[in-house]
């Protein structure tokens, strides 16, 4: 049996929830406050889950060191808003997380932060950013494809973790909100390790929706102001959203944005559904119309429903030969090698500009996603486009 805050999981979908959803159309300060006051009292108030001298984990999405404009990241606004509003219930916020690749050090780690703007943010409001990288080992249920999962130590020992994610399309997932932002609480290239064991959707989401259940973030503040369409989470383009979303629980509250940005066929979802983390929920808003906002997808999403449709014998092989793959652009690439360092299946060789070994390739897409430089397109195989055609 699972229990979550008490409950079975079984008695979960039947437990009513609340999304709350507030208006934001931009990210000046005064806005964010508001805003984020508005959404956090009608998510039932910040004192009915963090109370004086707890020491809270605030987990933006910060994938990479990217200017926030660029709304690759969560906007520091947000994480400036909420940590003033847990400071003021007399509790302790800190800024912390874990980028994919080569930035998850202590050097790298003060570049994201300084890039992002958290750096901005911790020096106004003298809080701390955590380079802490150490690491504790904890188990998951026997529904995970991976039984034990490396974790960072200061999140997974905090009092509470507050779920600051960022609405994006993604390229391997599909959709990145949420329930995916709490993989950046493993350690940056255990990342690529787990991509390389847990290689197929459905298992991946298991241990998406696993991870959620472990940490249990007492809210999920959801930065929907900006977010960003196409071939995200770092190479696609901004796309104006226009709302701030919360809920004290992160499956209902994806499912909710999903349906606004038209966004469907994603595992870590379906997996949620299946078992009953989703049921009924009160939606808490401004009392105006909310208008869906579609979303374009990742290019490659049309192709997805083999893995779902067809028995599991057919469906590897061609899944895999359909499976889209990363082109590496001459113009862009600077020879970082970033991409080299990010690749979980060392499927990447340096012959001027990154070559990839087609066989070895797994479709992670870690290396478009890590690259700083926009340098590496994702394409359908040849079958692929032989079948559907190309992306561009």
């Amino acid at each position: 049996m699972i229990l979550v805050d008490g409950y079975e999981v079984t008695e979960l979908a039947k437990k009513i929830k609340e999304v709350a959803i507030t208006a934001c159309d931009d990210y000046s300060q005064v806005k964010v406050d508001a805003a984020v006051n508005r959404i956090l009292e009608r998510a039932g108030g910040l004192e009915s889950c963090i109370r004086p001298g707890m020491r809270v984990a605030l987990k933006p999405n910060l994938v990479m060191g990217k200017d926030p404009a660029a709304a690759v990241t969560t906007h520091p606004a947000i994480v400036e808003s909420v940590a003033k509003a847990v400071m003021d219930i007399g509790a302790v916020p800190f800024i912390v997380d874990s980028p994919g690749g080569p930035s998850a050090n202590a050097t790298g780690l003060r570049m994201v932060y300084k890039k992002t703007g958290m750096t901005s943010v911790a020096e106004r409001l003298g809080i701390e950013l955590c380079h802490d990288t150490t690491e504790v080992e904890i188990a998951l249920t026997d529904q995970s494809p991976i039984r034990k999962v490396a974790l960072l130590k200061v999140i997974h020992e905090a009092d509470a973790i507050i779920n600051l994610p960022k609405v994006k399309t993604h390229a391997q997932t599909g959709y990145t909100g949420a329930v995916k932002n709490l993989y950046g609480a493993i350690p940056g290239m255990r990342k690529a390790e787990y991509h390389f064991r847990v290689q197929e959707r459905k298992p991946f989401g298991q241990l998406l929706v696993e991870l959620n259940l472990a940490l249990r973030p007492v809210l999920t503040i959801m930065d929907g102001v900006i977010g960003m369409e196409g071939d995200g989470p770092t190479a696609g383009e901004p796309k104006p959203f226009g709302y701030l979303l919360a809920s004290r629980c992160p499956f209902t509250l994806d499912n909710y944005v999903l349906s606004l940005i038209r966004i469907d066929d994603i595992e870590m979802d379906r997996v949620a559904q299946a078992r009953g983390l989703i049921g009924p929920f009160r939606l808490v808003d401004d009392g105006k119309e909310i208008r869906p906002v579609p979303f374009r997808p990742a290019a490659h999403r049309r192709v997805n429903f083999v893995e779902n449709y067809l028995p599991a014998f057919l469906a590897r092989p061609i899944s895999r030969s359909l499976r889209p793959l990363p082109a590496f652009l001459p113009q862009k690439c600077v020879r970082c090698r970033i991409c080299l360092q990010s690749c979980p299946a060392d499927a990447l060789t340096m012959e001027g500009i990154p070559r990839l070994d087609k066989e070895k390739c797994i479709g992670c897409l870690c290396c478009q996603e890590m690259c700083p430089e926009r340098a590496v397109e994702v394409r359908r195989s040849g079958i692929g486009r032989l079948l559907f055609g190309s992306f561009h």
